[in-house]
């Protein structure tokens, strides 16, 4: 037999040790009596502890030289070989997306892939070597070319769930790729499949998938929103529930505002079909608005779903502050009617010729100039249309006819929903980019159309060309890019309105006067954000993977005070009054007020980020077979299959059960007189009690009978 530490067979030299022990016996003084009559046992005794006596047979001799026996092989780690089931060279997946959570495992499905990943080493090859990939929204590598099972399982073990969406193909690419540094090489792949369509790649190893899970019961929260109605009077939460489930069920839906529950309802969801609710009149001091899925009323027999991470859902109601923008130019229809429908706004206009210390612009939040430019400039976030000329807002170099647009960053949160593949301008000023702004829209030759910034600690924008110079007011992408523009320039509450994706990273507004942001996650942790350059507006926060409320606090130095408000002056007066010289709002989200309260700018400012992905909601396991055509198919070449080292099965698990019960069998011997005793003890109160009780009836019985006389 085998051993994969021959060197341990050492300890068999505790054999003679024991035998010694039995051989050696102590020496005892002697002692003159004046007679042996009454000390003939002890005289016995004395003989019997010579030096060096015959060695006499002992059960518990015999026990313990198993012991040692039996130890030593353990230490020795004796194994049987067969041929190895796996390659010399594995790459292991776990999928460790939303999916993986629901409850139809062990006691999850991610659990029941782990350990089915580690059930699988038994077949790994002497000397295999094991790279472990986590598939979550992004492949992370957790092991790279390990031999040492102990550290395998270890890291198999560390691998944690992620409410996250999964990226099934980028971990496959990354497992192909750690493979193709063998000749001999495998990628297994443990997963739940359950996929919307099998990831688009191609690996260059074969792939085996040892599949979980087995349940498609889930009910999940697909799209959540809160809309303020015209009048702002009242407030409306929208919720979309999806049943994923071949049977109909009933779910309870509850409503929390801050933490105590506003409504709750029952709510029957056909099979695979999605049910919309609207809740009304949310009360207006709530900040956050959470809505659960619990078990039905009535129904405490009914199971529930299997997949509890897309049951609860966050939704941050927009706040009702007022602002107001002032529109200077000589009148574009297009401009100002995208203007008037911005949410909680108030739309003033005022002619280039009329503008002046008299509009008070100072009041307004946000002030537009399009096709002119002050000589002096508010101190204000500006949005500059199409500057006539050279100003502190930038370089006007000359004019471009029918610019072009170019490569557009997905990343630019100005751009988000915008559209512009189909929008043609006829004429635009061409600009230099200053030194505080980054470009939104490129054009040609380096010539931004777009770009943004913060200029001496106030947020700027400049747009290149008048938009009904363009076919761009004619567009969805239109009110949209206005929107997205001018919510960035007002620096809304810092935090992005609409939930966000887990794991997705997100662009935080950075207040003026600010050195960095404080943001909290859900668990309560903290993490310090500092922008990455001098004067920058904006930071990047990428810890989202956990589902619920991020808040968002300003860092300021010490000593330092917030900046005002642009509407912290208190004023009775309009900040400027409409081309036709009325100076009421344009829009219909103007508010029956006046001024609008004065606003915090350290105010806390919150975000939720929400799982609302049925494909992940779809638990119902997909199909193997589908993913193991994947990769390479066929059996490995008979040279690999001759190279492969055999599979080792270690015997440490029989042979530590038979140490165990050895330690047992030689106490019970050592113990026998206190095991005696005990058991006589024990008989003897059993008897005693049934003398008891057999008296006790036979009492009884004559009592009766002496009733019955």
């Amino acid at each position: 037999m085998p051993f994969v530490s021959p060197l341990a067979l050492l300890g068999l030299l505790f054999i003679p040790v024991v035998l010694a022990m039995y051989l050696l016996k102590l020496r005892r003084d002697e002692t003159v009596v004046p007679s042996t009559l009454l000390w003939q046992r002890l005289v016995a005794d004395v003989e019997a502890n010579a030096p060096w006596q015959r060695l006499r047979r002992s059960l518990l001799l015999l026990l313990q030289l198993l012991l040692v026996l039996i130890l030593a092989m353990l230490a020795a780690r004796p194994f049987l070989e067969r041929p190895a089931g796996l390659a010399r060279d594995l790459v292991i997946v776990i999928d460790t997306s939303a999916s993986m959570g629901a409850t139809d495992g062990t006691p999850t499905r991610l659990d029941a892939a782990k350990s089915a990943a580690i059930d699988a080493l038994r077949d790994l090859p002497s000397g295999g070597r094991v790279s472990i990939v986590a598939s979550g929204r992004t492949a992370r590598v957790v092991s790279n070319g390990a031999t040492d099972v102990g550290r395998i399982r270890a890291a198999i073990s560390s691998i944690g769930a992620e409410a996250t969406p999964g990226d099934l193909a980028e971990a496959l690419r990354l497992a192909s790729a750690l493979a193709a540094r063998s000749g001999d090489a495998e990628v297994l792949l443990v997963t739940d499949a359950a996929l919307a369509g099998p990831p688009a790649v191609r690996l260059d190893a074969p792939l085996r998938v040892v599949q979980v899970g087995r349940d498609r019961r889930n009910q999940a929260i697909a799209a959540l929103a809160i809309r303020t109605a015209p009048s702002t009077v009242t407030r409306s939460v929208f919720v979309s529930v999806v049943n994923t489930d071949l049977e109909a069920t009933t779910r309870r839906l509850e409503v929390w505002g801050d933490g105590r529950m506003l409504e709750a309802r029952d709510v029957f969801m056909d099979p695979q079909s999605r049910t919309d609710v609207v809740i009304d009149d949310v009360p207006r001091d709530v900040a956050v608005v959470e809505v659960r899925l619990a078990e039905a009323s009535g129904r405490p027999g009914e199971p529930g779903d299997r997949l509890a991470v897309d049951d609860r859902a966050w939704t941050i109601v927009p706040p009702d502050r007022l602002r107001q923008i002032l529109l200077v130019s000589d009148g574009d229809p297009y401009l100002e009617t995208a203007l008037s429908y911005l949410p909680n706004a108030e739309l003033y206009g005022v002619s280039p010729a009329d503008y002046g210390p008299g509009t008070k612009p100072e009041l307004a939040d946000l002030v537009i100039f399009e096709g002119w430019l002050p000589d002096e400039l508010p101190a204000k976030p500006i949005l500059a249309i199409a500057p006539p000329g050279t100003s502190d807002l930038g370089v006007v170099a000359g004019r471009l006819v029918e610019p072009g647009i170019g490569s557009l960053d997905p990343a630019e949160p100005i751009l988000r929903y915008v559209d512009l593949s189909t929008t043609h301008i006829a004429e635009a000023r061409r600009l230099e980019l200053p030194d505080w702004a980054r470009v939104v829209i490129p054009g040609p030759k380096g010539a931004p159309l777009l770009y943004a910034g913060e200029r001496a600690g106030t947020r700027t924008a400049v747009l290149a060309f008048e938009p009904r110079y363009s076919d761009l007011p004619l567009q969805v992408a239109f009110p949209i890019l206005l929107a997205n523009l001018s919510g960035e320039l007002l620096g809304g509450s810092g935090a992005p309105a609409d939930a966000v994706a887990p794991g997705s990273p997100v662009t935080l507004a950075v207040p003026a006067g600010a050195t960095g942001l404080r943001v909290e996650r859900p668990d309560g942790t903290i993490d310090e954000l500092v922008p990455g350059s001098t004067g920058s507006a904006t930071v990047v926060f990428s810890r989202t993977d956990l589902l619920g409320v991020y808040t968002v606090t300003p860092v300021r130095p010490a000593g330092g005070g917030a900046s005002p408000s642009p509407s912290a002056a208190p004023s009775s007066t309009a900040p400027a009054a409409s081309p036709s010289g009325s100076p009421a709002p344009t829009g219909p989200a103007a508010s029956a007020g006046g001024t609008p309260p004065p606003v915090d700018p350290d105010a806390p400012a919150r975000f939720a980020v929400d799982l609302f992905d049925i494909d992940e909601s779809t638990i119902a396991p997909g199909s193997a077979a589908t993913l193991e055509a994947l990769g390479t198919a066929g059996p490995p070449s008979a040279g690999a299959l001759e190279d492969r080292p055999p599979a080792r099965d270690e015997l440490w698990v029989p042979i530590l059960l038979l140490v165990s019960l050895l330690l047992l069998v030689e106490w019970m011997v050592y113990e026998r007189d206190t095991l005696a005793r005990m058991r006589r003890g024990v008989a003897g109160r059993l008897g005693r009690a049934g003398a008891s009780a057999g008296g006790g009836a036979s009492a009884g019985g004559g009592a009766n009978r002496g009733e019955r006389a």
